[in-house]
């Protein structure tokens, strides 16, 4: 017995919804997940930005603290600088770099030459910036320049470093010095940071500036 044979064109179109998406379902389904990417990108950024300027903070406040437990450790001096090196054609370098002293009158006789312990650049787009009209923080150590030590800009003449006892003093009378190093952009108060040492014991703190007050990190 002949049976009846389905309608040709209605089985394919049936096979066809059953095997899959067409390309116009798939094209939607990868515009609406880009959008969500997007969005999440977008939203993320601020705090992606943010951890860059905390990372910052870190570095200076690890370099200096490395610094404090190499001279207590190795009964010498080290000194603590924030060079800014300027290379054309190459973004600006903001360092940290800890040096060992050993030309007299710091080193012993006999020491050599001065001893560069570490360099490292801070992460950018993180500098040396103190933001305007920003107030000082609550350690109270000035806040006139972005490195600032004992009121001086920069620091002292001849530098400052730490000793065998853990104080950071001032190269050229071996006076404790209290210091801060400010870290920042431009146009941007929620970036700022900044970093103090007490140069009677070297206790180095982090602080985070919410755009109208200081608070430890």
């Amino acid at each position: 017995m002949n049976l009846p044979q389905p309608n040709s064109e209605s089985t394919r179109r049936s096979v066809n919804r059953e095997r899959g998406f067409t390309m116009i379902e798939l094209g939607v389904v990868i515009v609406i997940i880009i959008t969500i990417l997007a969005m999440a990108v977008f939203q993320l950024q601020p705090s992606l930005q943010d951890a860059k300027y905390d990372n910052a903070m870190r570095q200076v406040i690890s370099q200096l603290r490395q610094a404090r437990e190499y001279a207590i450790a190795n009964r010498r001096y080290v000194q603590v600088s924030f060079p800014i090196v300027v290379i054309a054609g190459q973004p600006t370098q903001y360092q940290v770099v800890t040096t060992q002293k050993n030309v007299a009158p710091y080193g012993p006789a006999g020491a050599g030459a001065d001893a560069v312990l570490s360099t490292v650049p801070i992460q950018v787009p993180a500098q040396y910036f103190l933001y305007p009209a920003s107030p000082d923080t609550p350690d109270g150590y000035g806040n006139a320049a972005a490195i600032e030590f004992e009121g001086l800009n920069g620091g002292p003449i001849l530098g400052m470093m730490f000793q065998s006892d853990g104080e950071l003093v001032d190269g050229g009378t071996l006076q404790p010095i209290n210091g801060t190093v400010f870290i920042g952009v431009p146009n941007q108060a929620t970036a700022s940071r900044a970093v103090t040492v007490l140069g009677g014991t070297g206790r180095v703190r982090g602080w985070k500036y919410t755009g109208a007050a200081w608070f430890q990190f």
